[in-house]
């Protein structure tokens, strides 16, 4: 059991990383779904316009390769993307003579990023002879990569048929086994937050699954996945992505409604601004980790109604035959987007009342019924721990400042009167030696610790966070919110 954890313990943190790292390519896609749409002929009819937006989606396998080859790499450092760039020409190129049918698509440019962040990683600071100096350090990343992407290219020629007609079939099945697969998921697809894998999931239906062929000026082009196809004008794309409208713009909202109703009195109106400042980020952006964290680990079994009900949600919105598409998530403003490019949107009005009312009443009678500890009903002694938002000024400071007593006669934490956000957190998370590597996604930290142990709760919730997640390996997730990123940019001044 042991030698199965170790060997599993390392591929955890690589697929975490990973998700970390799709959150960066995935970022783009909002511009391009907005030049995209306001270019068509039912808007501004600018053709420019939605060329623009198209080209993106034309060019998603590189510009996943650069991102996450950015992702991979330590200090983010713009040389592992002119790596990835030169490995995934190499590798396409390479393709292109030996079998032009074999198209690896999004799935290759991810793999060629992967590929050139582990290498910027392994070879940054590489010496070589002095008569090849010059092409040492970074330099030879470039080179490195190419040399490996003309490998990956040569046993693509021989592996990557059978693996495309495996990913090909289970798409396939994904596709035509309508609800089944729906429900599925839309099931999975929220079960897997907690470990940030869900991206991987997503990426795979998003832009692996199905084909689209469009013809321009006599060249035919294949499209893969639901979302690229969606934009591109394929009528039967939309379904993985429908059933996330009613319960981002109308379930999740009304959950945080029947959680302020039933905290505790005392509470209620402190508790009340920050899940109403919730549901407003998830109704307009479709961002729900907030408020999925406030209650999944104090209230697990609400949680998995929740994605129980997400899974049913993509059912009803397909039974509907309801086709939305999103770039970033399933908010206002990309319901707005899409509207147009879809198929019997307004029903989501209708579906999204039903679901709100079933999700607050379902919560509420839950969490009264099994005294679930939602947001404003913890127990007196760690009221602390889950302060509102607004109050994380006053409150986070006892908490940051009896931690940094305990640790003052270190030097790996700020000066006690350093009361900057950076500088709390990075006490919260148990000072500069404590932090191996950080970064963070859309909504969250994302850290390799030395001691997981030395993560101060508490203190991070008083400071926000609306909760902590504790791997094995020492990797550990901070859920923030949008801001995530900026805090993470405040921590790293004090780890330089």
């Amino acid at each position: 059991m042991q030698n199965i954890k170790t060997f599993l313990a390392p591929l955890g943190r690589g697929l975490v990383k990973l998700g970390k790292a799709l959150m960066l390519p995935i970022a783009v896609l909002p511009i391009a779904g907005l030049l995209l749409r306001l270019g068509q002929p039912d808007l501004l009819n600018i053709a420019f316009v939605a060329e623009a937006g198209q080209a993106v989606f034309t060019y998603l396998p590189i510009i996943f390769a650069l991102g996450i080859a950015i992702g991979f790499a330590d200090e983010n450092h713009g040389a592992a993307a002119l790596a990835a760039y030169v490995g995934y020409v190499i590798l396409t190129a390479s393709l292109h003579v030996l079998d032009e049918s074999i198209d690896m698509g999004v799935l290759g440019g991810i793999i060629v990023g992967v590929t050139a962040g582990l290498l910027y990683n392994k070879y940054k600071s590489i010496k070589l002879p002095s008569y090849l100096a010059f092409f040492g350090g970074r330099r030879f990343v470039p080179i490195v990569t190419g040399a490996a992407c003309l490998v990956i290219a040569g046993l693509a020629y021989f592996v990557w048929p059978p693996i495309a007609r495996v990913i090909g079939a289970f798409g396939d099945w994904t596709i035509t086994s309508g609800n089944i697969g729906l429900f599925f998921y839309g099931f999975a697809n929220r079960l897997l937050i907690p470990l940030g894998l869900h991206h991987i999931l997503n990426n795979l239906v998003w832009f692996q699954f199905g084909d689209f062929e469009i013809i321009k000026e006599g060249v035919a082009t294949v499209l893969h996945g639901d979302l690229t196809r969606f934009f591109a004008g394929d009528p039967m794309a939309g379904p993985f992505m429908a059933g996330f409208f009613p319960v981002m713009m109308f379930g999740l909202p009304a959950a945080c409604l029947a959680m302020i109703a039933t905290a505790k009195t005392a509470r209620k109106k402190a508790i009340g601004g920050l899940l109403l400042s919730m549901a407003l980020t998830s109704f307009l952006t479709g961002i729900t980790e907030p408020i999925e964290f406030s209650f999944m680990f104090l209230a697990f079994p609400l949680y998995v109604l929740h994605s129980l009900l997400t899974g049913l949600s993509m059912v009803v919105m397909n039974t509907l035959d309801v086709k939305l598409g999103f770039t970033f998530s399933a908010g206002l403003f990309d319901y707005l987007l899409s509207y147009g490019l879809g198929k019997n949107g307004l029903y989501l009005i209708p579906v999204g009342i039903v679901y709100g009312l079933v999700y607050y009443f379902l919560f509420k009678w839950a969490i009264v019924k099994f005294n679930l500890t939602t947001p404003g009903r913890e127990p007196e002694e760690t009221e602390q721990e889950a302060a509102p938002a607004g109050q994380e000024t006053q409150n986070a400071a006892p908490a940051v400042q009896e931690q940094a007593a305990a640790a003052a006669a270190a030097d790996d934490v700020p000066q006690a009167d350093d009361q900057s956000r950076g500088a709390n957190y990075l006490r919260g998370l148990g000072g500069k030696s404590n932090i191996k590597t950080i970064d963070a996604c859309a909504t969250r930290l994302r850290l390799v610790v030395a001691d997981a142990e030395k993560i101060n709760v508490p203190a991070l919730k008083a400071l926000g966070a609306r909760g902590v997640v504790k791997a094995s390996g020492g990797v550990a997730q901070v859920i923030i919110g949008p801001e995530a990123d900026l805090i993470s940019d405040e921590i790293k001044k004090y780890l330089k």
